[in-house]
Parts: structure tokens; C-alpha cells; sequence
């Protein structure tokens, strides 16, 4: 089967160089690769265009989702991969891949993300916290599993996206990838996550840089679980959350993480004050007394979930 590579594009002058190169000396190189640049305003475009790749390029800005769908509808062939701009595969990183579709019943495949940069305390904090490598164990990824493949690297069947829906385009940049996966799950089809494949993230960030990026990760998640319904119990949550990392980081001696753990709270609660100022706030939801229960200091749960029974 044929393979068509797509890297999402938005001011990746910094990386796209090397992550075009990566994908063309891979032992099993794409058919086509794509760059999908979605209104950058630095020279990446430039850049990319010195290599055998078709760039589609959008006016302006629209989000991630938006990118990953107009790949699919360009595509030429029935496997449709990404790899981030900032990602760098190794040389087998596709041929691992690709060796699972001869089973018809796999719709989408991914390997490990590997953090490149952890000296500082921003990117040694985002290996931690924020790590999107699943271990060194091959997982088969079935309906009810709550595993997913990451977004920064993965290959899909086209047809089995596209009679999904293909990409949910109100996630924009965060979570369009979980959504996506949990729909094809639904379908019936089936996932896999190969540990043998694998890929290096060569981001690097600040500490607010980080934090700020923690924020729209776990964005709706929150949402989802209700805690964006009382603006204060997700406030107090961020302390909760923040006194547990650096209870673990100091009985740890990783001592360069609370550079990031004791700001943390102040940050994300600004976001979230922000957020339930904006115009832009969704509406409220109803979710399982479960989910929302984890905002509630374990005190005042006890005392709620008696009222309940």
C-alpha cells in the first residue's frame, strides 16, 4: 500500500528543514509527503519548497484539526501519515509503522515520542508531566480501551477517517487527535501502538512557556469532567494538583522541577480566569459525579457523596 506523509506547518522555520529530510531517508520513504502550512508568517514555505514535496498552504491561521483535514482530502494515497515539524523519526520509524497495516482491521498505527532536550527545568518538567510515550511494550488498542495515539506521529487508513467525520475542527489545536481515535474505537476499528517506532521531540520551552502549553493539553479534559462549572473548585484544584508535584519532586530530589511546579498554579489559574471571562467560554456540562468529584478536596467529597446516597 501506498503512503502519503503530511507535516502540519505553523512558523516551523526552526525544524521543518530536518524534519522533511527525516521523512526522505527513511528505509521505507513515503510516496508523498506534504507540508500543510497553515499561515505561517515566518519563511517556512520558503524552506520547503527547496524539497520534492507539495505544499498546500492556508490563508490564514485555522488550527491543527483543520490542517490534518485538508491533508486527508489532499492525499493522494490510502495510508495517511504525520509526523509534527518539530518531531525527528529515526530511519525505521516508517517501516515499523507500515508493517501493521497487512491486517485489514488496523485503522491507525504510532510509535514512541521521545523528549531530545531535558537539561532545562521547562523541558525536563515536560518529559515528566507531559509525556506522550506510551512504554516499550506493543498495546493493541481496542474498544473500551482509554488509550490513544499521540498526534505528533502516527499513519491512518484514509477511507476509515474519512467515515468518521475525519478531524472535529472546535478542538482547533488540542485534543482533535484524542477525539479522533476514541470515534474510530467506537467503530469498531482497531489501533496500535508500536514501541519499535520511534521519534524524538525537539521542542524546547520556558517555564511559562510550558505551563501555557500544559493548559491548552489538558484543556478539555477539564472541560469534559466539568471543571470549568465552578471556576473556583478548578482554581483550588491547581493548588491541590501543584502541592502534590512538589511533595514528589522534593521527596525525589528533582529539585529543578519546582521551578516550574511553584509557578504553576499562579499561571494556570490565570488561563482559567481568563478563559471564564472570555466570550469564548463554552457552556456548561453535565458530567458523571465521578469525573467532577476530583476538584473537591477529599474532605467535602466524603460529606457529598453522603448528601448523594
Amino acid at each position: 500500500m501506498k503512503l502519503t506523509v503530511y507535516i502540519p506547518c505553523y512558523n516551523a522555520a526552526r525544524f521543518i528543514e530536518a524534519s522533511i529530510q527525516a521523512l526522505l531517508v527513511q528505509t521505507s520513504p513515503p510516496d508523498e509527503v506534504l507540508v500543510i502550512d497553515d499561515g505561517s508568517s515566518d519563511n517556512s514555505v520558503e524552506l520547503a519548497s527547496r524539497f520534492p514535496v507539495r505544499i498546500i498552504r492556508h490563508e490564514k491561521n485555522q488550527g491543527l484539526a483543520a490542517v490534518r483535514n485538508t491533508a486527508f482530502a489532499n492525499a493522494t494515497h490510502s495510508l495517511v501519515g504525520a509526523i509534527d515539524a518539530d518531531v525527528l523519526p529515526d530511519p525505521t520509524w516508517l517501516e515499523y509503522l507500515l508493517a501493521h497495516f497487512v491486517a485489514p482491521h488496523v485503522a491507525g498505527v504510532s510509535g514512541r515520542l521521545i523528549e531530545a532536550h531535558r537539561s532545562r527545568p521547562a523541558d525536563a518538567w515536560r518529559a515528566e508531566q507531559m509525556t506522550q510515550d506510551l512504554g516499550l511494550k506493543r498495546i493493541d488498542i481496542e474498544q473500551p480501551s482509554h488509550r490513544r495515539l499521540g498526534g505528533f506521529g502516527t499513519i491512518f487508513r484514509k477511507d476509515a477517517v474519512l467515515s468518521v467525520g475525519g478531524y472535529n475542527e472546535k478542538y482547533r489545536t488540542n485534543y482533535e487527535d484524542v477525539d479522533l481515535c476514541g470515534r474510530l474505537l467506537a467503530a469498531g476499528h482497531k489501533l496500535i501502538f508500536e514501541p519499535r517506532a520511534v521519534a524524538f521531540h525537539q521542542r524546547r520551552d520556558s517555564i511559562r512557556s510550558v505551563v501555557r502549553t500544559c493548559w491548552h493539553w489538558d484543556f478539555y479534559v477539564h472541560y469534559f469532567q466539568g471543571g470549568y462549572n465552578r471556576i473556583w473548585l478548578k482554581i483550588l484544584f491547581n493548588f491541590r494538583m501543584a502541592r502534590v508535584l512538589v511533595w514528589n519532586h522534593l521527596r525525589s530530589k528533582r529539585f529543578s522541577l519546582l521551578f516550574v511546579d511553584i509557578p504553576l498554579p499562579f499561571i494556570l489559574s490565570a488561563m482559567d480566569l481568563r478563559y471564564h471571562c472570555s466570550s469564548r467560554r463554552l457552556p456548561k456540562i453535565a458530567p458523571q459525579p465521578a469525573q467532577f468529584d476530583i476538584y473537591i478536596p477529599w474532605p467535602f467529597r466524603k460529606l457529598r457523596n453522603g448528601r448523594l446516597q
